[in-house]
């Protein structure tokens, strides 16, 4: 069987990246697949490229369709694309453009993961401007969120042709089943649509025999406002126990983070961008993992890789947090925005229960989250579209 894999860009930094790149290790040997991105960052190791299978850079993949300027020219390429290497099935990631969709759709043989709100939000993903999470359906409301009504607009009948196109594939996968409720709640067929959530990948799959000290807690994510960022670096300075937040990842409030991380380095400490090996060292010494989110996460996959190495999670309740934490049991789930809740579950964790949950958390990714029956079941989805 032939797959080929659409995706916008080679990257190291996003959970979606993560995702797929997992993905294509684990169908190397069982079925022939070519990776066509629209950009490559360079933030890939080229020890993980060579993992990836045969891939290629296509440009255009990585359009969103507001603007028609070389959008014949992509399409054309891609159109090539499928015909050269004639897959049995297409699997798109993270491609936005309705056009590219369309054309994919109409093969008859295309599954497409929806790993964000893009497909039916056109604004903050599903944040209202106000910074509540949004329970309302697409529609003309969604105009409210747009300060200028002109570019509302735009971003409206774009979000509509990516739904229009979303409704030709054979198959929709999804990471949790909030995101299956929010496609299903936009207008797509609930039969088409099937939750298959990630597993971890890169890093190491269980806790170490002899425990290892738990040194500090740790917020790793994009330091932008929906991450919860500012409610983390809050609830730092509000802990009783003094095991300090390691603050890790980069975007916006970056410059932000490491400021607090001065004043403060008692509290606070600031680790920057941090590749896998760094990574796995820093959630296998967390006495927690913070997932503070403001908006509804698609999946929250870093708390999904804490666990699995024994870092109990203290997450916002949002979103498809549920389908992976269990509130008491392996980590503790919080109202959003809330830093002094937040720096109280903390202080739990640090504790006596920490260990415990982590333990569990452990068991938990081990059991429900194993790499194996979660490919079998996604070949199975590659052969119904083949066979169709």
């Amino acid at each position: 069987m032939r797959v080929l894999h659409l995706h916008d860009r080679l990257s190291a930094r996003g959970g979606a990246d993560r995702h797929l790149w997992g993905v294509l290790d684990r169908l190397r040997g069982r079925v022939e697949t070519l990776l066509a991105v629209g950009l490559d960052d360079g933030s890939l190791p080229q020890e993980e490229r060579r993992r990836l299978g045969s891939w290629q850079r296509l440009k255009g993949l990585e359009r969103g369709g507001w603007s028609a300027r070389g959008g014949q020219g992509a399409r054309q390429r891609l159109a090539r694309l499928i015909a050269d290497f004639a897959p049995d099935a297409i699997h798109l990631h993270n491609i936005m453009d309705p056009d590219l969709l369309g054309l994919c759709a109409a093969t008859g043989r295309a599954l497409m993961t929806v790993q964000d709100h893009r497909a039916f939000c056109p604004g903050l993903g599903k944040l209202t401007a106000a910074g509540q999470i949004c329970r309302a359906p697409l529609g003309e409301g969604c105009l409210a969120c747009f300060q200028e009504a002109v570019h509302g607009r735009r971003m409206l009948d774009l979000t509509r042709r990516r739904l229009e196109t979303l409704a030709g594939m054979r198959r929709l996968l999804t990471l949790s089943s909030y995101m299956a409720g929010e496609l299903a709640a936009a207008g797509l067929d609930p039969a088409r649509i099937v939750v298959l959530p990630p597993f971890v990948h890169g890093l190491a799959s269980a806790p170490a025999p002899e425990p290892r000290p738990r040194t500090h807690h740790l917020l790793a994510c994009r330091l932008v406002e929906r991450k919860g960022v500012r409610v983390a670096l809050d609830a730092a300075l509000m802990m009783a126990n003094p095991l300090p937040l390691v603050v890790a990842g980069d975007g916006p409030l970056a410059g932000e983070a490491r400021r607090a991380a001065a004043r403060t380095p008692e509290r606070l400490r600031f680790a920057g961008w941090a590749d896998r090996p760094a990574m796995g060292r820093l959630l296998a010494s967390a006495a927690s993992l913070w997932l503070p989110s403001l908006w509804a996460e698609p999946f929250g996959i870093s708390g999904l890789e804490a666990m699995a190495l024994g870092a109990p999670v203290a997450a916002s309740r949002v979103g498809g947090v549920a389908d992976w934490l269990n509130d008491g049991v392996t980590g503790l789930a919080l109202p959003p925005g809330d830093a002094q809740a937040l720096a109280a579950a903390a202080d739990r964790l640090a504790g006596g229960e920490g260990p415990a949950m982590g333990a569990r958390a452990a068991e938990d990714v081990a059991r429900r989250f194993a790499p194996a029956p979660l490919m079998e079941a996604l070949l199975k989805q590659y052969g119904q579209a083949a066979w169709h």
